[in-house]
Order: structure tokens, then C-alpha cells, then sequence
């Protein structure tokens, strides 16, 4: 009954858009970080789709404007990331980014790193997401240090699985020493120039998942009304 309760309300929300026009009331600026990971071939005009959509309705960020906080006070800001390393990326997924004008930040494992100049070369940012993507708290302190320092350089760093338990005070402060700028989680929600740079939110989204839920996310109105029940 509860959930019952909570999905009317968040539709409800969803269709006034209140939660987006009281956090756009205060005139500061909101980040939303889109997390994918592969694009298969029957996914691409989904990506396509959302993509457009959101160029129209939304601010999309380049990782330079998202480092310089170059944000919209009018429009929620969306920052695109994608995790891991797929073949599908050169495949489907730089072709539409730049068709669209749009600059992402791909966060790949060492294994990945042979393909890289392909990423950059496009003009992409490449961010370490460790070496061999493990589940950095459980590793002993050695090898912490070297799954982290031993990953890309650059200012961006995801922590792999990116779920609560998936970073601990041990883990940022090797992101901190390795010189990561910033770290990534996949804890949804908002960021705000307030949120502490090394638990930034990511919304991890499929790139066919529907429209409606797509729309439910970047808004904001799950992220509302999940807290309260």
C-alpha cells in the first residue's frame, strides 16, 4: 500500500513538475550526471532519442564546463559518463555524440587503455575507473593504492560498482593522493556547487529505458518521494 502511495504521488509530481520548478525557484544550479555503459545496436536509436531530447529540454555539459562549473541557473545540467569499455562505444556511440555536439567522460579500466587515443581523439575525457575494476573496499591497502594509482590520470574518477559499498573514507582518500579531482558514484540524485566532489550523484539508465521513468529521474521527482517512504 505504501509503494501504491508513493508511485500516484510521484506521478503526480511528475506531471506538475513541482519538484523541478522549486528547485529551479532558487536560482542555483543543478547537475545531474547520466551514467551508461554499452549501447547495443538495438539501443541506438533510444540513445538517439534521448540524447536529442535532452539537448532540447536540458543543459549539456562538456566535462571542461563541468569542471570550470560553467552551470545553467535556468536549466537542470546534465553531464553524460560512460563506465567500463565496449566496443559498441566506436560502433554506435561516438558517431551520435558527435552528430550531436555533445562531449562525454568515459571511465575505463586498464584493459581498455589500447583503445583510448579512439575516445580522445574525438575529443572525449577519459577517467580512471581502477585497474582491473574491483570492489576497492575490500581490498587490502597495497592494493587499493595500486588499483587507484595505477588508473588513468586524469580529474575524474568512478568508483567500480559505484553502490554504497563501493567506496569508504579509505577508498577517497587514495582517490585524493592519486590526484582525482572528483569521484563518482552511482547513488542517484542531484549535485549542487555544495555536494562534496568525491560523492557526486550519477542516475545509471539504460538507454532504452522508458521514456516516462527517463523523464521521472533526470526531473528529480523519484529521487523526492523515494526518501519519504
Amino acid at each position: 500500500m505504501r509503494t501504491f502511495f508513493r508511485n500516484i504521488l510521484i506521478v503526480l509530481s511528475y506531471l506538475t513538475s513541482i519538484p523541478f520548478w522549486t528547485r529551479l525557484a532558487l536560482k542555483k544550479p543543478l547537475v545531474r550526471v547520466w551514467c551508461l555503459h554499452e549501447v547495443k545496436d538495438n539501443q541506438v536509436w533510444y540513445f538517439l532519442e534521448k540524447l536529442s531530447w535532452l539537448k532540447k529540454n536540458y543543459n549539456v555539459l562538456t566535462p571542461e564546463q563541468f569542471k570550470n562549473r560553467q552551470f545553467s541557473t535556468d536549466r537542470i545540467n546534465v553531464l553524460l559518463t560512460f563506465d567500463d569499455g565496449y566496443e559498441s562505444w566506436f560502433r554506435n556511440v561516438l558517431s551520435i555524440l558527435n552528430e550531436e555536439n555533445v562531449k562525454a567522460v568515459f571511465f575505463i579500466n586498464n584493459e581498455f587503455l589500447s583503445q583510448s587515443s579512439k575516445l580522445t581523439d574525438a575529443g572525449h575525457t577519459l577517467g580512471g575507473h581502477s585497474v582491473s575494476h574491483e570492489r576497492l573496499t575490500q581490498l587490502p591497502a597495497d592494493k587499493l593504492t595500486a588499483e587507484v594509482s595505477q588508473s588513468v590520470k586524469s580529474d575524474f574518477f568512478a568508483y567500480p560498482y559505484g553502490d554504497k559499498q563501493s567506496f569508504n573514507d579509505a577508498v577517497i582518500d587514495e582517490v585524493k593522493k592519486a590526484g582525482y579531482q572528483y569521484g563518482f558514484t552511482i547513488l542517484p540524485g542531484f549535485n549542487n556547487l555544495d555536494t562534496n566532489p568525491y560523492l557526486l550523484h550519477r542516475d545509471s539508465l539504460d538507454p532504452n529505458v522508458p521514456n516516462f521513468i527517463f523523464k521521472l529521474w533526470l526531473k528529480g521527482n523519484y529521487d523526492l518521494w523515494k526518501k519519504l517512504f
